[in-house]
């Protein structure tokens, strides 16, 4: 990997007093800011840890799939076999929406018990329904998290019991968060319903945040013997939205005052700024054997480059655009070639994909000779990965950034 400096930043007005950064006690946690791909905090997010709950969120989208397919419809009615009674309904003293055994429920009606009531019978009752046992639901399930890109999470059934082969990871859960969001607009409204009527009985959304905790639309809490409590919430005010999954609390009380805390901090202590106008100049790229030495890279389809930032201190912020190169010619504009890479410390903060903004034919042979003769003497500075902090562009007088909100 190569990587140049960047050559100008437009960066946030004014640098204030610094404040803390956002903290959590949590073992697991990752904050994402959906609109800019920030991430705003983030530790072991790839460390594996039982599903419990979040394992329904994969049962639901499978789901939601077959729904947008056609495979069934909200009226398809399932029958409530002895087995999702017993293990998944009220014998079992687990979460459930009380489906009488050997009864037919529509689809619809079991997804909302899912999702809104975290309801185990239902989950079972789709799976026997939809692919005619727990287990051949599972490798469904399994299918699907992989087709969309979970990178390390496994399903052992559709409720999240307890199984030694399953696990997940928080980066997955944030993955999948956008996905059901993205995908199934229509559907991921279930997760904000705030109550819903079944066998005479009014259940209430067991993601209580959504009633708690402003902007709060879904979308799962968890808890594993081992795994201890977790959650998985999505939150939008104004034009920011945000995801929130954590694991690993000790107890219920000290992941609601946490949870509470790292979502009020996200909406009150950043802000969305654009640091690159639309179709500015982000940084230079190498090129080798092309009739110019270098080209000039912008955001992809000329977007600005917006970043989630702190309100108040930002001096540990790193940025670089950082590329595999010397590129060779020919280079067409749009030709994506390189990315800007914003870093806390050593983490990985936000990474922006770059485009060529002008095309670079090859040069004359001697042009190419004089490359090939350079980068065997000089190639090793070029991966070097250079690197300026938004406070140093700052103090070089940089142009003045604007402030999105």
């Amino acid at each position: 990997m190569r990587g140049f400096v960047l050559p100008f930043l437009l960066v946030v007005g004014l640098l204030s007093s610094p404040a803390a950064a956002l903290e959590s006690v949590a073992p697991r946690v990752a904050l994402h800011d959906e609109t800019t791909g920030s991430l705003l905090v983030a530790k072991d997010e790839e460390l594996p840890f039982a599903p419990a709950n979040f394992a329904k969120l994969v049962t639901a989208a499978v789901v939601f799939e077959a729904l947008k397919t056609g495979e069934v419809t909200d009226a398809t009615l399932y029958p409530i076999s002895e087995h999702a009674w017993r293990t998944g309904g009220a014998p079992a003293r687990v979460t459930t929406m009380f489906a009488a055994v050997k009864s037919f429920v529509p689809v619809g009606d079991l997804l909302r018990g899912l999702v809104v009531d975290y309801a185990n019978d239902a989950a079972i009752a789709l799976a026997e329904g939809l692919s005619g046992s727990e287990a051949a639901f599972t490798a469904r399930m399994n299918a699907y998290a992989a087709r969309i890109g979970l990178k390390n999470s496994r399903f052992a059934n559709p409720t999240g019991y307890p199984d030694p082969h399953a696990q997940t990871t928080l980066a997955d859960m944030l993955a999948l968060a956008g996905h059901v969001r993205t995908t199934y607009p229509d559907r991921y409204a279930l997760y904000s319903q705030p109550e819903f009527l079944w066998n005479k009985i009014n259940q209430t959304n067991k993601t209580r945040f959504v009633k708690e905790l402003q902007g709060v639309d879904g979308m799962m809490l968890a808890f594993d013997e081992a795994a201890g409590f977790g959650a998985l919430l999505a939150a939008g005010r104004g034009d920011r939205r945000i995801t929130l999954v954590a694991s690993g609390y000790a107890s219920l009380a000290e992941r609601d005052k946490d949870l509470k805390a790292l979502i009020e901090g996200a909406f009150s202590e950043y802000g969305r700024f654009e640091v690159y106008p639309p179709g500015a100049e982000v940084g230079r790229v190498k090129v080798f054997g092309g009739n110019a030495p270098d080209v000039a890279v912008v955001a992809a389809d000329g977007a600005p480059v917006n970043l989630t930032l702190p309100t108040a201190d930002r001096s540990q912020f790193r940025l670089a655009v950082i590329y595999d190169g010397p590129v060779p010619a020919p280079i067409r504009r749009g030709m994506p070639i390189a990315r800007l890479e914003v870093r806390i410390g050593d983490r990985l903060y936000q990474s922006v994909p770059l485009e060529a903004a002008a095309d670079v034919e090859l040069g004359e042979i001697q042009d190419r000779a004089l490359d090939g003769f350079s980068e065997m003497f000089a190639g090793w500075w070029y991966r070097t990965i250079g690197s300026i902090s938004i406070e140093d562009i700052v103090n070089l007088g940089a142009l003045r950034g604007r402030h999105q909100g």
